[in-house]
This record gives C-alpha cells, sequence and structure tokens, in this order.
C-alpha cells in the first residue's frame, strides 16, 4: 500500500491534519490506540480569543479565527454532525479597577471584536455574583469528544485507521518513504501530545506538559446557556450538567484524580453557584505543552519526511487547523513555517 501520509495519533492535532488531507485529496492512515484519557478527548474544547488574564489577544488569534468557522464546517458537513456551539464567555470582573482595565483594554486597537464595549448583568437568581461581566465575542465549545468519536468512527468505515500503538522500532525510513509494516508512505506526522515524549526521532523538543482536572457537576434549575469565566470556566453542556475546570498541576504529571484538585474547584464553585449540586464526575488530564508556550511544527533535522505536530497546550481547538494549514503548505508549496513555532528553535 502507498499513501501520501502515516498519522500517529488521532487527537484534535492529528484529526485536523487528516481533515485537512482529506479536503486536499491526500491519502493517509492513521494509527491510534483508542485512549480515553487523553488530553484531546478530556478538554474543555473551549475556543476563545483572549488570554483573560490580560485582556490581550491570544497569538496569532485574528488568523486562526478566520480559518476556524470554514474549517471545522467543513468537518461538520463531512461528519452530519453539528460541532460548534457558538456561545459567549462572560468573564466576571470583581473589583472597579478590573473594570475600568476591561474598557481601557477594549478600546485598544484589534480588540473590539472580541471585547464588548459594555459591561454585563447576570441576572440569574442561581449565581451568586450578578455585577459585573465583561463579554467575550467569537467564542464558543466546539464539541470535541463528538468531534473525535464521529471522526474516528469515519474512519473505521474507510478503513485508514488502525487501533494499534505506534511501535517506533518498525518504522524504516529511506531518502524519499517511509515504511511501516507493509505500509509505504511519502511521509509520516507525529501528533502525540503528551505521549511524545517517548518519540525518539524528536527527543530533543522541549515538551513540557502541564496536568488539568475537571469536574461535571448537576445542577437543577440552574438554566444557564452561556459560559462563565471566574477564576475557572463553567460550561453548561446540557440536561443540567456542566464542566468547571480546569486546574493547572506543573509538578504532578499523571492521570490521577486529586483531592486536592477536587477541594480546589469545589471551593471556587461554592463562589458562583447559590443552588445546590452534584458533583458526577471528575477527571484528568495532560496537556502538551512547551517552555515558550508555542506549539511545535516542523520537519526533522536529518529526516526530512518525518514531521510533529504537537505543544497545542489549551488552545488545540483553534491552533489545529491553523498549524494543519501552515504545514500543508510548508510540504507542499514549499512556504517557510514561521519561526516563533518551527520545532528549529529547538533543535537549531
Amino acid at each position: 500500500m502507498n499513501i501520501d501520509f502515516i498519522i500517529v495519533g488521532q487527537g484534535i492535532a492529528g484529526t485536523c491534519f487528516a481533515l485537512k488531507l482529506i479536503k486536499e485529496k491526500k491519502k493517509f492512515i492513521i494509527f491510534d490506540q483508542h485512549h480515553s484519557n487523553s488530553s484531546s478527548r478530556l478538554a474543555l474544547g473551549i475556543y476563545n480569543p483572549l488570554v483573560l488574564k490580560w485582556f490581550t489577544k491570544a497569538w496569532k488569534v485574528d488568523d486562526q479565527i478566520n480559518l476556524f468557522y470554514p474549517f471545522y464546517n467543513f468537518a461538520s458537513f463531512l461528519l452530519d454532525e453539528k460541532i460548534i456551539i457558538d456561545r459567549g464567555i462572560y468573564k466576571f470582573l470583581e473589583t472597579p479597577y478590573v473594570q475600568n482595565n476591561w474598557m481601557t483594554k477594549q478600546i485598544s486597537s484589534g480588540r473590539q471584536k472580541y471585547m464588548s464595549s459594555k459591561l454585563y448583568s447576570i441576572n440569574n437568581s442561581g449565581i451568586i455574583n450578578h455585577d459585573f461581566y465583561g463579554l467575550v465575542q467569537c467564542s464558543g465549545r466546539l464539541k470535541i469528544k463528538l468531534l473525535l468519536n464521529s471522526f474516528r468512527n469515519f474512519c473505521k468505515k474507510k478503513n485508514i485507521i488502525i487501533q494499534q500503538d505506534f511501535l517506533y522500532q518498525n518504522l524504516i525510513i529511506e531518502n524519499n518513504q517511509v515504511s511501516y509494516n507493509g505500509i509505504n508512505a511519502d511521509n509520516i506526522i507525529f501528533c502525540e501530545g503528551y505521549s511524545g515524549i517517548k518519540n525518539p526521532y524528536f527527543n530533543n523538543i522541549n515538551l513540557k506538559s502541564t496536568k488539568g482536572e475537571i469536574l461535571t457537576i448537576y445542577c437543577k434549575n440552574l438554566n444557564l446557556k452561556d459560559i462563565i469565566h471566574s477564576g475557572f470556566l463553567f460550561i453548561p453542556i446540557g440536561n443540567d450538567r456542566y464542566l468547571f475546570g480546569a486546574t493547572y498541576d506543573w509538578q504532578n504529571i499523571n492521570y490521577t484524580c486529586t483531592r486536592t484538585a477536587r477541594e480546589k474547584l469545589v471551593l471556587m464553585l461554592d463562589k458562583i453557584l447559590n443552588l445546590p449540586y452534584r458533583i458526577l464526575n471528575q477527571v484528568a488530564g495532560i496537556r502538551p505543552s512547551t517552555i515558550d508556550r508555542r506549539p511545535l511544527l516542523g520537519a526533522h533535522t536529518k529526516h526530512n519526511n518525518l514531521y510533529i505536530m504537537n505543544g497545542l497546550g489549551t488552545r488545540g481547538v483553534l491552533l489545529a487547523p491553523y498549524l494543519s494549514n501552515i504545514l500543508f503548505n510548508s510540504i507542499y508549496q514549499k512556504t517557510i513555517i514561521p519561526s516563533d513555532i518551527s520545532i528549529n528553535r529547538f533543535t537549531s
């Protein structure tokens, strides 16, 4: 079998690159052993154009937003699933100083599109703090688990996914081709997330991951449709269920749910909700990130048909289509990968 790409990993990065290949009529096979605790499957799926700590635009967010809707609309059409939920994010502004800071930053060049020009109240008796909130625009939630599961089923029907762990020692690299267990491809891309720390071909790229924990709660009669950011993200997912999180832990990189994170999240929940609630679930995932908080993209220094896409951190749903586009163009149109996301910043 001869194809254009072997893709290792079917998280948000691998899925989006595969969708780009489908759109461009390229052939591929994905290798992915389904892991229910992968960071993509546990992700909140929020797309948010701002760094809410500073009220600044996220890196390259204008380009990412412009690509976001046509890219995922293509995925929705292909899979016959509605995966985009446009929702404002109401950022709680706890003091007059923070409220004034929001209004000052809002008038800065390029931010009016993403930041409301007025402050809002949330008139919901189930929410403790009614005033005041800034509204983040061009935001919402991608149904990331639905996307990944639907695309996996799509690939199963097409026989283009092999549900096995990838064994690096079985990869044969030749001048213009790679071979793996009888499959020949022009290129291979590793989209492995946190598992990429084990990859012997990209073992000098400074992945620095963080653990995050999320609660799912049931809160009857809250009837909240929009997303609230007050310390953490509070996200309605239907049927009186809400997601709340996620924490950050840079020290304990594992998939174990902790009492410490649970207590921290409950403490913040009790400052938001004025109604009784029940915790339904707690999950932990590991976000792949880097020391400079920029993603990793590019080709191996010696084998120019080995590629990597990793380090998407908390912004995977916005970054993955954007990076897929950049990488595809660099391969087939010989464009240059920007230096601030190129793996060469760590390997050169």
